[in-house]
C-alpha cells in the first residue's frame, strides 16, 4: 500500500490499539466520532490523535489536545 502525504503533515488516530492515518485533523476527528458511537465503552485513556509533520530531516509529532478535539466534535454535524 502506498500513501501520499499532503503538505508534509498527516494525522494518526489511535483507538484501543488500532491506528489509522488521515490527511486532515477534521477527518481523524470524524472517524473518532464514528468509533465512539459504535463503542460507547471505549476507554478514553486509549484514544489519541497525533499530528505528524515530516518536513525536514526530523519528524515532529504532537498529540492534539482533547479541548481542540471536543471543539471539533461540537462543531461537526
Amino acid at each position: 500500500m502506498e500513501l501520499e502525504i499532503k503538505n508534509d503533515t498527516f494525522f494518526v488516530l489511535e483507538t484501543s490499539g488500532t491506528k489509522s492515518i488521515f490527511d486532515s485533523e477534521a477527518e481523524a476527528v470524524g472517524k473518532l466520532k464514528t468509533v465512539v458511537a459504535k463503542n460507547p465503552n471505549l476507554n478514553v485513556e486509549q484514544v489519541s490523535i497525533i499530528k505528524v509533520n515530516v518536513k525536514g530531516e526530523k519528524w515532529e509529532m504532537a498529540e492534539i489536545p482533547w479541548s481542540k478535539i471536543a471543539m471539533e466534535l461540537m462543531r461537526s454535524k
